[in-house]
């Protein structure tokens, strides 16, 4: 299937029938057989590597030239992934989004002073962002305001991201519609239970304290959500308000009411549609470089919420991803399964020749993927269910060619594998 949909579409002559009509058996049978061969997918003509598969129990790999995949094992079983699902997700962020997308974030002043905060998943709402902000909204003559109020409702999640364990371990934080930090704090813990911000460009903040007083002495970077919420408010938006409160503060508004969780109200004017510099291209090459969990996740709803409209959810996005492969990479769920985007979840699974077929319509953005051992490629680790994975490309006289390894054993023989693939 995958030659056959890499392979450049050429001119077909039908055998000429009989002028006189006559059909003989034979001749029936030609055209019959000539008919179906351009129906059916082409066989990929490959070979196993004997040098690779001693390093392999349970596992695949391909390696492919000049559209052809050449060398191969296990080339149509699905394994799990791991973070090289993030290349499906960046792609299909990048062709459903468009290269050149960004995110917005809405603010809205009521004749109180109530300032509402509506969000829509921008997956790098940081604190150098939220900053910026507040000082736009400082220079339009803003000094005071009344109660924040947090309206996170373009996000309707029906339960945390599949595989996320919900530790205190950044790459389990959840997503969220108006989540700073990547839904994360970041904690020096002093002796004596002393708190401050492990960051510069993050102010300390009163829910630091909360949290990092269960916390050992040293740096941490903790998932929010990890921690019990406040009785009215969840952490998530108890982090994002108190962040404003305090950048505001430095930019001398004053906040003199409360943090509050809300939806706008339809009569309550604009005052600021903020839209992030970052453009998906940005946002590709920055998660897949940090591989966050967070950021794919984000971008794997906005997918969803492209397709189907607001609010974002999980079915949503599952149901356009599904769209994705089946329409634009002419795939099936039987060779790609995705549950969610980072590749947090056991549950997804996708094939060497999937995956090959991935690479090839990600090569226009080659230039987004990181680089280790001086290959462009992507990672893929989930160290306690055995899963060890690489995707990329190796680029040798000119030409770039996919290749990919799926390990789901206890052996991590990843990089030897690396090794052959690149020497042949």
């Amino acid at each position: 299937m995958l030659l056959f949909s890499l392979l450049p579409v050429t001119a077909i002559s039908l055998p000429k029938l009989p002028r006189n009509g006559a059909y003989t058996a034979s001749g029936a049978v030609f055209v019959f057989l000539f008919i179906i061969s351009l129906i059916l997918p082409l066989s990929v003509q490959t070979e196993e590597l004997p040098a690779v598969q001693k390093h392999i129990s349970n596992g695949g790999y391909a390696l492919s030239k000049n559209g052809q995949i050449v060398y191969s094992g296990n080339l149509k079983k699905t394994f799990i992934p791991a973070s090289t699902i993030k290349l499906i997700t960046s792609l299909a962020a990048l062709e459903i989004l468009g290269p050149d997308y960004h995110f917005r974030t809405r603010f809205y002043l009521d004749r109180q002073n109530n300032l509402y905060i509506q969000g829509f998943g921008d997956p790098f709402f940081v604190s150098e962002k939220i900053d910026r902000i507040s000082q736009i909204i400082a220079e339009r003559g803003i000094t005071e305001i009344h109660n924040i109020i947090l309206d996170d409702f373009a996000f309707a999640l029906e339960g945390k991201t599949d595989g996320s364990e919900n530790s205190k371990n950044p790459y389990d934080a959840q997503c969220s519609a108006l989540g700073a930090n990547f839904n994360t704090l970041p904690l020096q813990v002093i002796h004596g239970a002393k708190v401050k911000s492990a960051e510069p460009q993050t102010p300390y903040l009163p829910i630091m304290g909360q949290i990092g007083r269960n916390l050992s002495t040293g740096y941490h970077r903790v998932n929010i959500n990890a921690f019990p919420d406040g009785a009215s408010i969840s952490n998530t938006l108890l982090h994002t308000g108190q962040l404003f409160q305090t950048l505001f503060a430095k930019q001398g508004i004053r906040v003199n009411g409360e943090i509050q969780h809300g939806t706008v109200p339809t009569d309550t004017p604009l005052f600021l549609d903020f839209v992030a510099d970052e453009s998906i291209s940005d946002l590709v090459e920055s998660c897949l470089f940090s591989s966050s969990n967070f950021m794919a996740n984000q971008l794997y709803l906005a997918v969803g919420v492209a397709r189907f409209g607001l609010p974002a959810t999980w079915e949503k996005s599952r149901k356009a991803m599904n769209n994705f492969i089946q329409n634009s990479l002419n795939l099936t769920e039987t060779q790609i399964r995705m549950i969610e985007g980072s590749g947090l979840s056991t549950k997804n699974r996708l094939s060497p020749e999937a995956m090959i077929l991935v690479l090839e319509k990600f090569k226009p953005y080659i230039e987004l993927m990181p680089v280790k051992y001086g290959v462009k490629m992507k990672s893929g680790t989930l160290s306690k269910s055995g899963v060890f994975c690489y995707a990329g490309y190796f680029t040798k006289k000119g030409k770039t060619n996919p290749f990919v390894i799926l390990l789901n054993q206890r052996k991590n023989g990843r990089d030897l594998i690396l090794k052959l693939l690149y020497r042949q």
